[in-house]
Order: structure tokens, then C-alpha cells, then sequence
């Protein structure tokens, strides 16, 4: 599911981009200097980004943030980290051999020596072996909260970027918008020439429109790995309520 959510980014990206790449500007009047006169009234890409203004520094960090903690997330909440196949099978067998309560010490060593969020969930539970029932129960239920906080915790800067990135791209049309009347303001010719104006324009529609890039793929990310995450955390709680009702307790 998250190799099919990234490729779904991966495609809203590229056709943003071509989008952005195969934008053209009119040609400079002349006498008017200006780089796009060489490339027919044609904007590359990267100078399209250029005329962001000085907001596309922090737009271009939240991208750079959205990709850093998406590659992270997808090896942390890889199954083999979260419920590796030994663990599980591990605990699946001590709960299935034992006819009665199961040997907590034994099963305890195993699961302290591993370091993964199902042998810590587990290891917590068997810790209170002997303990009343209610005891077991809670340290079970204070493990997986633990555990799965850890999990959601790089998913919320995901969360933070697909907010702030549009907010940054809202500011970015605001300030353009204000440039370009400053323009109107300070020479009255300005609004019979497009190009006196196109700075502050350009400006407001590239920081829209790079905001809303960086925010959808953001947004689609985290909710993708917020459901791979529940998925997990009902999985353990599904263990964990096997195993609890086998672990010795005090009456």
C-alpha cells in the first residue's frame, strides 16, 4: 500500500512539473533586458522557480523535509521492523504450546534480547507475570500507546508540511500581489506594461502553485502511513490480548 501511495506522488509530481516546465512566458518587450528573449519566450523550469521570490527558500525546505521523513518512514514502518516474521511466530508458538499459562520467564529473555515494537509490548506484559490480571493488562496497554506514538511521531512533521507549504504558497500570492501594485503605485505607466508587472505576478502563482505541489503529496503520504500504522497497532493489540489471558496471574 505504501509502494502504491509513493508511486501515486511520484506521478503527481511529474505532472506538476511538466505542467510547470512547458509554462511559457510572452517574449520582453524591447529595449527590456531579459534571459527569456534567448530561449523564444520560453521558461525552463528552474527559472520558473526562480521568480518564486524569496519564499521558495522555506518552500524549498519543506520539500526537501517531505522527502527526508517519507523515505524514513517507509524503512521504518517496513513489517519486518515493526512485527518481524520471527518474533511473531515466536509468540504465536508459546501461546499455542501452552495448555495452561505459559513459561513467562523463558519467553520474557527472548523477547527482552529483540528490539522491535512486538517483543517490547510483550516483554512489558510478561514483566508483570505474577501481578493481578488488571496489572497485566494496563502495562500491555501503556506499552502499545508507547510503541505507538513512536511510530506516529516522524508522521506528524508530514503532517506539519502539507499545513504549512500552502500557508507559505498563500503568502508567497500575497506579497506578489502587493509588489505588483507597489509597481501601479509608484509608476502609473506600469499598467499599460504587462512586463512592469510580471515580476510581482509571476511571484504569486509559482509560491501558489509550489505550496499545493509540496502539500497534496505530503498529505497523501501521511495518511497512507497513518493507516499502515493503525494496521500495525491492531495487530499487536490483537496478540497482545491472546498472550495476556496466558501469562501467570495473581488472583
Amino acid at each position: 500500500m505504501v509502494k502504491r501511495g509513493l508511486l501515486l506522488c511520484g506521478v503527481l509530481l511529474l505532472a506538476v512539473v511538466g505542467v510547470m516546465a512547458q509554462a511559457q512566458a510572452p517574449a520582453a518587450a524591447a529595449g527590456v533586458e531579459t534571459a527569456l528573449a534567448a530561449e523564444n519566450g520560453k521558461l525552463t523550469l528552474l527559472q520558473l522557480l526562480m521568480k518564486g521570490g524569496p519564499l521558495m527558500y522555506p518552500l524549498g525546505l519543506c520539500s526537501i523535509a517531505m522527502v527526508a521523513f517519507a523515505v524514513e518512514r517507509a524503512i521504518g514502518l517496513r513489517r519486518m521492523k515493526v512485527i518481524p516474521a520471527e518474533t511473531l511466530a515466536r509468540v504465536t508458538q508459546a501461546i499455542r504450546e501452552a495448555t495452561g499459562q505459559l513459561d513467562a520467564a523463558v519467553l520474557l529473555r527472548e523477547m527482552e534480547a529483540r528490539r522491535d515494537p512486538l517483543a517490547r509490548v510483550v516483554a512489558s506484559g510478561l514483566r508483570r507475570a505474577e501481578r493481578t490480571l488488571p496489572e497485566i493488562e494496563k502495562s500491555i496497554e501503556d506499552a502499545g500507546a508507547r510503541e505507538a506514538g513512536l511510530l506516529r511521531r516522524n508522521c506528524r512533521v508530514l503532517s506539519m508540511i502539507a499545513s504549512i507549504a500552502p500557508l507559505l504558497g498563500l503568502l508567497g500570492t500575497v506579497t506578489g500581489m502587493m509588489r505588483s501594485f507597489m509597481t501601479v503605485a509608484a509608476r502609473a505607466e506600469a499598467l499599460g506594461r504587462t512586463e512592469l508587472l510580471a515580476a510581482g505576478i509571476y511571484e504569486a502563482l509559482v509560491t501558489t502553485a509550489v505550496g499545493l505541489s509540496i502539500a497534496i503529496p505530503a498529505l497523501v503520504i501521511y495518511y497512507i502511513y497513518a493507516e499502515k500504522i493503525e494496521a500495525y497497532v491492531t495487530e499487536i493489540d490483537t496478540i497482545a490480548e491472546e498472550l495476556v489471558v496466558r501469562i501467570p496471574a495473581r488472583h
